[in-house]
């Protein structure tokens, strides 16, 4: 339990750097006042996710490694619900519901894709 804790802690901490990283990089661009770091961030954690696991190659260490710590920490829907909660209160009624209802659709769509890329 320790050892897995640890492991998934080293993921969680690499992952969460690389993502305030990436981040800073992609919110540079915005497209509607839509938050694009965070939407770029997720999508691509979401095919990770969806490859790694159709892949099937990783021992479990590394799942957990990259899964639960890495991808865990890099991908951030918290930060998602925070945005589009701003986006409420600033009443860009267009944007939150293009914001919302992308980042759900394209999240779950490029994560099947990823385990069908994966698992060919």
């Amino acid at each position: 339990m320790v050892k897995e804790l640890l492991i998934i802690g080293a993921g969680g901490f690499i992952g969460a750097i690389f993502r305030y990283f990436l981040s800073t990089l992609f919110s540079k661009w915005t497209i509607l006042s839509i938050p694009t770091g965070t939407y770029i961030i997720n999508v691509l954690g979401s095919f990770a996710i969806g490859f790694i696991y159709g892949a099937n190659f990783f021992s479990e260490n590394q799942m957990i490694f990259i899964t639960i710590g890495f991808l865990g920490a890099f991908t951030t829907f918290s930060t998602f619900n925070y945005e589009l909660l701003q986006l409420k209160d600033e009443n860009k009624a267009i944007q939150f519901w293009a914001y919302g209802t992308s980042m759900y659709a394209s999240n779950i769509i490029v994560c099947f894709w990823g385990y069908w890329w994966g698992n060919n």
